[in-house]
């Protein structure tokens, strides 16, 4: 089980992949796009959670998407040790173009399952992380 979900993984990726670097992203700005687009004004602590990074290279990215006008970081009035994440109107322009490149891969994965099989294959996956637990 463990080798067929690493090949799958790695087949999803590797899909991705070869998709965002047509618009100039990587898939870990694509996981801080996503985790954003979910509900932003977030900690970076939340994101590094949610997006499943380290938080060297979360830092490295959202300067990097800052400078870029995809995210803007503000610190909290009550609090100023923490910042907190927001998409900017670019960044969220950007989700949502590639939000349709994504959403097709996910149909393609899911082609020929009915909506009983995807229901059942989306709770067998979360039982597994909670197994593990990694709940979703």
């Amino acid at each position: 089980m463990p080798y067929l979900v690493a090949k799958l993984a790695w087949a999803l990726n590797a899909d991705l992949t070869d998709k965002l670097r047509h618009e100039g992203i990587n898939i870990a700005r694509w996981r801080i796009l996503a985790v954003l687009a979910m509900g932003d004004g977030i900690t970076i602590s939340e994101i590094i959670d949610r997006a499943m990074m380290q938080q060297s290279a979360l830092s490295r990215a959202l300067m990097t998407m800052e400078e870029e006008d995809y995210v803007r970081r503000v610190p909290r009035r009550d609090d100023g040790r923490y910042v907190d994440v927001f998409l900017t109107e670019r960044g969220r322009v950007l989700f949502n173009s590639l939000d349709a490149v994504v959403r097709q891969r996910q149909n393609r994965l899911l082609k020929g399952f009915s909506p009983q099989e995807t229901e059942t294959a989306f709770a067998l996956v979360r039982k597994m992380l909670g197994n593990l637990g990694k709940a979703e």
